[in-house]
């Protein structure tokens, strides 16, 4: 994997978090070329510059929850995978997404401290 710079052409790149499962990394990457290659969906136009600067582009999920959302609703996942195996990640994900609110992190411990 290349490292993302201003230069970098990322074309080639993987964004995949080092915590992520190389195997189902892997599976959603194969998931999501069948689609393409099958579906031969629409396209958006092409983008230079900072796309998440466009007005009209696709939001990324802003956390895990919204993720979890997005997968849980997304068709491409359900026929790619089966809807046990998309239950089976959904559920490990909402007891980490629910054990990781129940975290205090010490950017709030400091808050509250500052504003006691």
């Amino acid at each position: 994997m290349k490292p993302q710079t201003d230069d970098t052409d990322t074309r080639g790149t993987v964004g995949k978090g080092a915590d992520a499962n190389p195997y189902l990394a892997l599976a959603a990457t194969l998931a999501a070329i069948h689609h393409g290659l099958t579906t031969e969906p629409e396209l958006p136009p092409h983008t230079t510059g900072d796309a998440y600067q466009e007005a009209d582009a696709l939001p990324v999920p802003r956390d895990l929850a919204e993720a979890l959302i997005n997968f849980n609703d997304s068709k491409i996942t359900q026929n790619a995978f089966g809807t046990p195996v998309v239950r089976h990640y959904a559920h490990a994900t909402q007891h980490e997404i629910d054990a990781h609110r129940k975290h205090v992190t010490d950017t709030e411990l400091e808050r509250g401290f500052l504003r006691a």
